[in-house]
């Protein structure tokens, strides 16, 4: 019973195709059990908008290669767990070099005290990043909560009971996926499941760099929901606001005189499965961001075009396609003040 509920568990926050693909490579009458899995993946963004581009991609360009491959490893031994997950993706996010890298993703052991109760320990992702976009259902992303995502020399415990799951991580000097420092993180997450209705809370606060990055303090309240109107229709919403220390100014290496910004963003999403293999999904995002106001006292002029303001609204309409149980296809168009015309993706688990 441990292994076969710690192995649910452990991917809880994978797509299912990635779940029952898994490939057992090894398996002990005592339960002890090596899985790998995977996943390629080739697609992009399509027809980038220089007017809202700004905090997305490294470039703006006619198509935005987005393409990823991931390879890992996931074990249980008595009752310690262990996982290495390797990806290969193109770091197209601003601040990133636009090239392929290779990454260690996810490097940690944990320990499973019940089969619903465990903790990691190492390179893994923070607590509230397996529920951040919870309600929404675009496979492309929609509006960005912002959590800290995968740190390293982070501790983590969940757990995972018949309706109620929460989750809490303490990462040591953390960092931005730039690399940039932002200081201890801890988030965590608790949230009620049911076939009808879900719905998950999360929240987040940064201690900051010290002077030695342009981030500071941060705190950060998410929500995300689910509600199953019909057998084939489910609506979706996410929410966050957030309170984050940006330097305004720098001298030398040394980052000064932080201010907070206020950001806030909601998506409301719905989901229509017309058989196991066809779904469309629907949304409608707006996103607002103190720094992009430039009626704001600290407006990056520079940074910036005036075009911008302070919000963005925007919708999309998209439908995935499953050939197989592991391979999926995807075409999501946006309209309004989209950071892309579309987004195309195939790819296939394993």
């Amino acid at each position: 019973m441990l292994r076969k509920t710690t192995i649910a568990i452990a991917l809880a926050s994978a797509l299912p195709a990635l779940m029952c693909q898994a490939v057992t490579l090894q398996e002990n009458d005592n339960g002890d059990y090596i899985q790998l899995f995977g996943e390629v993946g080739v697609g992009g963004h399509i027809a980038t908008n220089p007017d809202y581009n700004f905090n997305e991609f490294y470039d703006t360009k006619g198509y935005v290669d987005d393409s990823y491959a991931t390879l890992g490893i996931l074990g249980q031994q008595g009752k310690f767990l262990y996982s290495l997950e390797i990806d290969y993706q193109r770091e197209n996010w601003l601040g990133g070099s636009g090239e392929f890298g290779l990454h260690i993703d996810k490097m940690y052991v944990g320990y499973a005290f019940t089969p619903q109760h465990w903790i990691e320990l190492g390179l893994t992702d923070t607590a509230f990043d397996h529920y951040d976009h919870f309600g929404d259902f675009t496979f492309n992303k929609s509006v960005e909560t912002g959590e800290a995502g995968d740190q390293e020399n982070t501790i983590k415990y969940r757990a995972d009971l018949d309706s109620l799951i929460y989750g809490v991580s303490y990462s040591y000097e953390g960092k931005h996926k730039n690399g940039d420092a932002q200081g201890d993180i801890v988030n965590g997450y608790v949230g009620y499941m049911s076939d009808f209705f879900s719905v998950v809370v999360g929240a987040e606060g940064r201690g900051g760099s010290d002077g030695i990055s342009k981030y500071g303090e941060q705190r950060l309240l998410g929500v995300g929901a689910r509600l199953q109107v019909m057998p084939k229709l489910m609506l979706g919403f996410n929410g966050f606001v957030e309170d984050e220390d940006l330097a305004t100014r720098r001298a030398g290496e040394t980052f000064l005189e932080y201010e907070t910004f206020r950001n806030w963003g909601v998506t409301v999403q719905a989901k229509y499965e017309f058989s196991r293999a066809w779904q469309v999904i629907a949304s409608y995002n707006h996103e607002q961001y103190e720094s992009w106001d430039v009626e704001g006292p600290n407006y990056d002029y520079e940074g910036l075009p005036p075009e911008y303001g302070k919000e963005r609204t925007w919708g999309s309409l998209g439908a995935t396609y499953w050939p197989a149980v592991n391979i999926v296809l995807s075409l999501e168009g946006r309209v309004g003040e989209a950071p892309e015309a579309a987004y195309a993706y195939t790819r296939v688990y394993f």
